[in-house]
């Protein structure tokens, strides 16, 4: 049973509500804690808070506010708010203002799940911003019309982009512009626009699976480029997001600036993690913070998740350092937290470090060689915009992986971008014994 899966409930507890059957102590006086369930079939066992902590402790131990400082310094669920938390990025992010707000190109940022575009582009927006140009941001969903989709940013222009004796006019086409408008009269609307450079970001672009959509959207900035209006779209999805745009009009290739997020450096992930930690007022020991960066393969979401639950673990253990311990278990409460949502990844994951589908070894090798891995589409790399890394050799057990797996172009990956870290997680989880949560070893 996860501790900080758990917190509410436990609270629950000690304040002497919903508490769970009596139970033998392990001869400390306190309330029983459950940290086995008996699912399998085995009998419950429980543990008291006071066998782990002080009880003077248990109060400041699970503080609603303390445990909001770790979320708030770790911000796993969300994009960076400032600048200087987008660490690594400054090359992407200078490229993206110059080709962007300079050069008057469209932007095209690409990368997996996790590895930082949203918060990439949420800078580029706050530096933008304070050189005076409208940002507009707003999440892609699939089954949208095109004129739904532009209908959403037209109607956040604001009125002082355009002449004062035209406003009447321009909130009229606003108003008409319905489902079924196209890019020409999208265009129509934008040419009045005479104040100011406009961006349009379009987050998750590569939920969009509707190819009619992807060519008017194509169209647009085509037409926008030739017409040499105030306005650049920002387009913000996976590493298909730049064949999907160019394929309908080869020729938005000198009018586009293409952005990925590799893998950040070691550097950039150990100082992610010193600065959250700092945050919330806690420290990482230092082998603590390399294990992190070791599992989590330069990808800033997983640093900063794995990070959060060994922050979380210290905090139970009424230590402000984080260290190896209390990160081996944080590493098992991301895992758990991650299966509740994919049981079916993780449990070809728990058989793989069963054995049951031969060696570990290298089937780890390659869930770490994918991670690092970032992979060029066909079209892009045809088009010789970046530089095409050779694929990932398939070991021999992949078939253990299942659905988990995938075969594109010629070469595995997985489904899900971010699950390669977790059975990296599993892997290291399962070579310690079994612990008790907050650093403590059983």
């Amino acid at each position: 049973m996860s501790w900080y899966s758990n917190v509410a409930q436990l609270a629950e507890q000690l304040a002497g509500r919903d508490r769970p059957p009596a139970a033998p102590h392990d001869g400390v006086n306190g309330d029983p804690v459950l940290l086995h369930d008996g699912a399998d079939g085995a009998e419950p066992e429980y543990r008291s808070f006071n066998a782990l902590a002080p009880a003077p402790a248990l109060a400041s131990r699970l503080s609603t506010a303390a445990v909001d400082r770790v979320y708030t310094a770790f911000d796993v669920s969300q994009p960076v708010g400032q600048p200087d938390d987008l660490r690594g990025r400054d090359r992407e992010v200078a490229t993206l203002l110059s080709g962007v707000l300079h050069r008057r190109n469209h932007g095209i940022v690409s990368g997996p799940r996790g590895s930082g575009k949203t918060s990439l582009v949420r800078v580029f927006g706050q530096f933008a911003d304070r050189d005076g140009v409208v940002v507009l941001y707003s999440a892609c969903d699939d089954g949208t019309t095109f004129g739904e989709l532009l209908r959403s940013y037209l109607e956040q222009i604001p009125p002082s982009m355009v002449d004062a004796g035209s406003i009447e006019m321009f909130e009229q086409r606003v108003l008409v512009f319905g489902a079924d408008s196209s890019p020409y009269q999208a265009t129509g609307v934008l040419a009045m626009l005479k104040y100011s450079q406009l961006v349009v970001v379009l987050d998750e672009f590569d939920r969009i699976t509707d190819r009619d959509l992807h060519d008017k959207i194509s169209s647009l900035l085509k037409l926008v480029s030739d017409a040499r209006l105030p306005v650049r779209f920002v387009l913000v999805g996976g590493n298909s997001a730049f064949a999907d745009i160019v394929r309908a009009h080869p020729s938005l290739m000198r009018h586009v600036t293409r952005v990925s997020t590799a893998p950040l450096p070691n550097e950039a992930v150990l100082e992610t993690l010193d600065r959250c930690a700092e945050r919330c007022g806690m420290v990482f020991a230092d082998g603590a913070k390399r294990l992190i960066e070791e599992i989590s393969c330069g990808s800033p979401y997983h640093a900063r998740l794995f990070g959060m639950h060994g922050a979380l673990n210290a905090l139970f253990s009424q230590s402000h350092e984080i260290n190896l311990e209390h990160v081996e278990s944080g590493l098992e409460d991301a895992f758990e937290e991650w299966a509740e949502l994919n049981p079916v990844d993780a449990h070809a994951f728990r058989d793989i470090m069963a054995g049951k589908h031969g060696p570990v070894g290298p089937l780890v090798e390659f869930a770490r060689d994918t991670a690092h891995h970032v992979a060029a589409d066909d079209f892009a790399a045809q088009w010789k915009t970046v530089r095409r890394q050779p694929p990932v050799e398939a070991p021999e057990g992949l078939a253990g992986l299942g659905h988990t797996v995938q075969m594109v172009n010629g070469h595995a990956s997985f489904r899900d971008a971010t699950a390669p870290q977790f059975l990296l997680a599993l892997n290291q989880i399962s070579r310690f014994p079994q612990q008790v949560k907050g650093g403590q070893r059983a």
